[in-house]
């Protein structure tokens, strides 16, 4: 494929991806979580939602008792509630968005290897929403604790910005889940023949570094705690990809010399 008919393959990729996005989105923004209408009316016309019963778990779950979120902005409870359904939207839409993206690798793939878009799929959405429940249950709990521990260090009043909280929750949440999901751009990345795995292992120090420096701006904690908690699944997840793009290079340079034969 020529360089424009690239970009017009990626554009068209990224539109159906945006797509996605856009219609989960308005999805979890207006279905309901329950079919209890009870105390709606046309006076209060207004019903709990996907996206607002989240926004009252991640105040339950995150938030201290003591801690009191302000609403500073006169707009930021309408940005915090689509925020959160963007981001809703996002992690419903995985499948579609790493469907798209091995269809835009697939004319660099041979025949055998484009019938692993499942499996591709699959190992996408499987470490994204690993990513994004290690970062629920483990890595936003002790980053918020963290925060909140160095508030009371300074005598500071328990009260924070409503849109800041969850900016912090929501971006952590998210990076989490992508973070997760690299492993498999690696490994497809290697069976298009765009990468090759002594690269990843000849650089290893500066794979590694760049991902910690990437989880250091991502991070909502000032300390060292959540990125160990984020780094070290990363390497193990890692590692493990590289020996299957190993297996996966192995077989497609036994594959070209067939076709040279």
């Amino acid at each position: 494929m020529s360089f424009l008919k690239h970009i017009k393959e990626l554009l068209n990729r990224s539109r159906t991806i945006i797509m996605a996005i856009v219609i989960s989105t308005i999805i979890v923004m207006v279905v309901p979580i329950s079919l209890d209408f009870s105390n709606t009316s046309v006076i209060n016309p207004y019903y709990p939602t996907i996206t607002s019963f989240t926004i009252r778990n991640i105040q339950e779950k995150f938030l201290p008792v003591e801690a009191e979120l302000i609403p500073l902005d006169f707009l930021a409870p309408l940005e915090v509630f689509v925020f959160v359904a963007l981001i809703l939207g996002i992690t419903i839409s995985s499948p579609v968005i790493s469907y798209e993206i091995y269809k835009f690798f697939n004319p660099a793939l041979y025949k055998h290897e484009r019938k692993m878009a499942l499996q591709f799929v699959a190992s996408f959405v499987g470490l994204f929403i690993t990513g994004f429940l290690f970062g629920y249950f483990y890595v936003v709990p002790i980053s918020m604790r963290t925060i909140f521990i160095f508030s009371d260090m300074l005598n500071l009043p328990p009260t924070y910005a409503f849109s800041e909280f969850f900016s912090l929750v929501g971006f952590a949440l998210l990076a989490c889940g992508l973070l997760f999901t690299l492993p498999t751009f690696l490994v497809l990345l290697v069976k298009a023949g765009i990468l090759e795995t002594s690269s990843l292992t000849g650089n290893r120090k500066y794979l590694y570094g760049g991902l910690i420096i990437v989880i250091a701006l991502i991070d909502p904690d000032p300390g060292l705690v959540t990125e160990a908690l984020i780094f070290l699944p990363l390497v193990i997840i890692t590692e493990i990809s590289i020996l299957v793009a190993k297996r996966i290079e192995r077989n497609r340079k036994a594959s070209e010399e067939l076709v040279d034969d």
